[in-house]
């Protein structure tokens, strides 16, 4: 059937994408490796041109946004740029990112995928239409603008991303100065989500404390971090963890703490994504 075809070319296009250690997922949910303070430059793995963007697409659920009848692709980005929803704004760059995905790739699926399939998979010419050079130039911006707010996946994009959006690669020395503004912004990013109820960002926080990645080791925490990340996960209907995978990770770092300072973090988690307030029209 096309839709299983489909579903299998996707999931193969996805393992050549990683993001700080682990593969992307629209939840995550395999424990975190331990990485850089927020974000892995480690080498990237061909065939990903500079832009490697497989997973946009597919992790990130659409947004629902009324289009008018025969509307231009770009005057679509447009109008989601100019919106004061963060949400919006967080579609155009989609929008964008998804036609550079497409284009810097057709060459390498022209070769590697069967001629069948490719109808399944997007082209440039349908992924980028009448997109304009300066929407294109446009599209970081409109993901920090997404990223500041909470809006869910755009912290993980912005980490994908890099400080100039050319992606992660080994010869960058994201712990230098030059970077010191970006680290910041992503972090705040990551903090956004976490009021949000964005599970990456949560997960990406628990890590970063339970590893002592950038921020002061902090079990507690971290387990707080994790619990609220379970919790949100459970909000928008995402299958359960496997028991490896969800109490393993919280017995793990729980060994290291009192009982009362477990049920204090535990406690914590719970309050943590109760409180999360996702924006309207976010999933």
């Amino acid at each position: 059937m096309p839709s299983t075809r489909l579903a299998l070319l996707c999931a193969a296009l996805a393992a050549f994408v990683l993001v700080g250690g682990a593969l992307v997922a629209p939840w995550g949910g395999a424990q975190p490796a331990p990485a850089a303070p927020l974000v892995d430059a480690g080498p990237r793995r061909e065939p990903d041109p500079p832009r490697a963007r497989p997973r946009h697409a597919e992790a990130v659920p659409p947004v629902a946004s009324p289009v008018a009848v025969d509307e231009a692709l770009s005057a679509r980005v447009d109008r989601l740029a100019r919106s004061d929803d963060p949400v919006a704004a967080f579609a155009a760059y989609r929008l964008v990112t998804d036609c550079l995905w497409a284009r810097d790739h057709a060459e390498w699926l022209a070769s590697h995928v069967e001629p069948a399939d490719r109808a399944l998979l997007p082209t440039p010419q349908g992924a980028c239409g009448d997109i304009a050079s300066d929407q294109i130039q446009s599209r970081l911006r409109w993901l920090e603008r997404a990223a500041a707010a909470g809006v869910h996946h755009a912290a993980t994009a912005m980490s994908r991303e890099g400080p100039d959006g050319l992606g992660l690669v080994a010869e960058a020395d994201l712990a230098g100065p030059q970077f010191a503004d970006w680290r910041q912004r992503l972090a705040a990013a990551y903090d956004a989500g976490v009021r949000t109820c964005d599970p990456e960002s949560l997960e990406q926080r628990m890590a970063a404390f339970d590893g002592g990645l950038g921020v002061e080791q902090d079990r507690a925490r971290a387990l707080s971090y994790w619990v609220a990340y379970v919790d949100c996960r459970r909000r928008f209907g995402a299958p359960a963890l496997a028991p490896a995978d969800g109490d393993g990770v919280a017995l793990r770092m729980g060994s290291a703490l009192g009982a009362g300072q477990v049920d204090a973090a535990t406690a914590a988690g719970h309050r943590l994504a109760r409180e999360a307030r996702p924006l309207p029209g976010d999933s």
